[in-house]
Parts: C-alpha cells; sequence; structure tokens
C-alpha cells in the first residue's frame, strides 16, 4: 500500500486531468442542479493509514455553496479509498458526475448518506 503523500497525489493527479477545480482548498464538481465537494481524509496521521473520500452535496436552489467543503454540504457521504487511487477517483467522479440533478439525486443509492432536512424534503 502506498502511503498518504502517494495516494493524495494519485487522487490530485486524476482528479486535475479530469479538469475538476478547487474552490477554497475543496475539489468542486458543478452540475446543472447539485454541486459536489470531495475532499481527501485519512483516519489517522500514519503514512499507512485508511483513506476516504469525504463527499457533499449542495442543491444549487440553496442559495451561496458552504465555505467549509463537503462537511458543510446538505449531503455527508463517506466513500472508501482502497488501492487504486487513481482509479478510484475517476469512478467517483462517473458517479457523482452522473448525479447532477435533483431528479438523478432522488433515484440514486447513497447508502450511509446523511442528508439535512431541507434536502430530504426537497428529494421527497
Amino acid at each position: 500500500m502506498a502511503d498518504q503523500k502517494a495516494r493524495r497525489a494519485a487522487v490530485a493527479k486524476a482528479l486535475k486531468a479530469a479538469g475538476v477545480k478547487q474552490r477554497k482548498g475543496h475539489w468542486r464538481l458543478p452540475g446543472a442542479e447539485v454541486v459536489w465537494y470531495v475532499d481527501l481524509r485519512a483516519e489517522g496521521p500514519a503514512p499507512a493509514a485508511p483513506m476516504r473520500f469525504e463527499v457533499g452535496a449542495w442543491p444549487v436552489s440553496f442559495g451561496p455553496e458552504p465555505d467549509g467543503g463537503a462537511v458543510d454540504c446538505a449531503l455527508l457521504m463517506d466513500v472508501p479509498l482502497g488501492e487504486d487511487p487513481a482509479g478510484e477517483a475517476g469512478a467517483l467522479l462517473d458517479r457523482l458526475t452522473a448525479l447532477g440533478t435533483i431528479a438523478a439525486l432522488r433515484q440514486a443509492d447513497l447508502p450511509g448518506a446523511l442528508l439535512d432536512a431541507g434536502l430530504r424534503e426537497l428529494l421527497t
């Protein structure tokens, strides 16, 4: 398993290659009705510590986007990072890009996702 620095570099390279830009230090994927934020988090300081994507969704209709990235979004979920950081970053981008509308988000299976009351109401 690569260390955190190498995994972070591989994810960053994959996201940049896909044209994803950052906003205030958070990877941002704008969709037609939903903006996705992606942050990479480690479970601890050890070089081999498990890592995960912290993913958040912010409906455009909710107004100004949060400054804190994924953790401040109306939808928050964790996606584990495995042995292929670049490949998994690409797969995550494909998945999130397909969820750029409220209708698509309504149909999505997002196990473990936390939704605030406003988004839960919007999705019903």
